[in-house]
């Protein structure tokens, strides 16, 4: 079953207009306008699974848009997984709380398929610390609502280190653990990654990360589901910007887990203002 075309015509639209909007002119001083749009992109994807499983299909939207303090991001996917056609919309809020401190926090919904949360709330804290200030510290808890009678509540702590003053390049490591209580079933898990970039931001940027760990649920639509299973996941994110406001992103995905493997590639184009 794949999405059909009204979808990808707006996928191919959205592009469009990335590509139309007009440039906004950089402030004179080095702080951002305190209104605008920050960031805009268009995808789209295919993931092939095995052992029967059904092809995933995709196309997504984000934006951001800086409001005074406020950076909001809003998210828009209409996928076909599982056999099951959904649509999930969220929202986020990021904003300084003190001079090193910043509060994010998340809401999204799905359209009522078995893939999808029919709630998500999400909040993280990041600090930024060390005597370069290249060090953040990531905070977070959330809340995951199934259609059906599964509920996730889970809590993480990560890191991230810009490595420019140990090392001669553009590198950055980041780390995270998460702890997971699912129910039915009072199903405790852990899942990690590590991830490594390299690259400038307005040139080219390539991102590899690794996760491992165990699940507490997952559905595979049509009333299916798997719990407290074990599952790998390795990605490999490009982003080449082809002027200084507009580029390409390409993602390679690795996923296992007990039941099946799934193998996919997404493509997309990306607007940024200053």
């Amino acid at each position: 079953m794949m999405i059909p075309n009204y979808s990808m015509m707006l996928a191919v639209l959205c592009m469009a207009i990335l590509g139309s909007l007009p440039r906004l002119v950089r402030a004179q001083t080095d702080t951002l306008p305190q209104q605008g749009l920050r960031q805009m992109e268009a995808s789209v994807g295919e993931h092939r699974l095995s052992n029967g499983y059904a092809n995933w299909r995709d196309a997504f939207f984000r934006g951001q848009y800086q409001q005074g303090e406020n950076l909001w991001a809003m998210e828009l996917l209409h996928a076909d997984r599982f056999d099951e056609r959904g649509t999930y919309v969220g929202l986020q809020d990021r904003f300084r709380i003190a001079p090193q401190w910043n509060l994010s926090l998340g809401y999204g919904k799905g359209d009522g398929v078995t893939w999808l949360p029919s709630d998500r709330i999400d909040a993280f804290a990041h600090h930024t610390w060390g005597e370069q200030l290249n060090w953040v510290t990531h905070l977070g808890v959330g809340y995951y609502k199934a259609p059906d009678d599964h509920r996730d509540r889970w809590g993480s702590i990560g890191m991230s280190a810009y490595l420019a003053p140990y090392f001669n390049g553009p590198w950055v490591a980041q780390g995270e653990m998460r702890w997971s209580q699912s129910n039915p079933g009072s199903i405790s898990t852990r899942q990690y990654f590590l991830a490594l970039s390299w690259g400038h931001h307005g040139q080219t940027q390539i991102i590899g990360r690794h996760g491992w760990g165990r699940e507490g649920w997952l559905s595979l639509g049509d009333a299916r589901s798997i719990v407290d299973f074990a599952s790998r996941q390795d990605t490999l994110t490009l982003l080449h910007w082809v002027s200084p406001g507009w580029g390409i992103k390409l993602v390679a995905d690795n996923y296992r887990n007990d039941q099946y493997r799934r193998r996919g590639l997404n493509l997309g184009l990306f607007r940024e203002w200053p």
